[in-house]
């Protein structure tokens, strides 16, 4: 015996309960942050993560639009200094990443690790 043991046919799938719980934790968040019901309103296909990134520097703050509560809400996140991620592009350009970082996303919306109040 060689001491390997060999990987099952199912080795390194999710299953359709693990998947159902990461769509439970998904909505559930969504919920807590909007204060709506979630729906499924369609699928998006989520762009694989490049084997390689441009590192563009650090990002500074997040700012961006939602509707809590039936509101439109305009939000402007400014990462502390400690907690800032880097800013990544894609080799084709198409497709910003923010990398590391210590902070995040709750119910209150984007909250650093350094936020004490949190």
């Amino acid at each position: 015996m060689s001491g390997r043991v060999p990987l099952s046919s199912r080795a390194g799938k999710r299953s359709k309960s693990a998947r159902s719980a990461v769509i439970r934790k998904a909505a559930s968040l969504y919920e807590r942050f909007t204060g709506h019901e979630p729906e499924e309103i369609g699928r998006l296909k989520i762009p694989d993560l490049p084997a390689v990134v441009a590192i563009i520097g650090e990002c500074d703050g997040v700012l961006y639009t939602t509707v809590r509560d039936g509101k439109t809400e305009h939000y402007i996140h400014e990462f502390a200094d400690s907690d800032k991620p880097m800013l990544a592009v894609s080799p084709d350009g198409r497709q910003l990443i923010l990398i590391g970082g210590r902070y995040k996303f709750t119910e209150r919306g984007i909250v650093d690790t350094s936020d004490k109040t949190r």
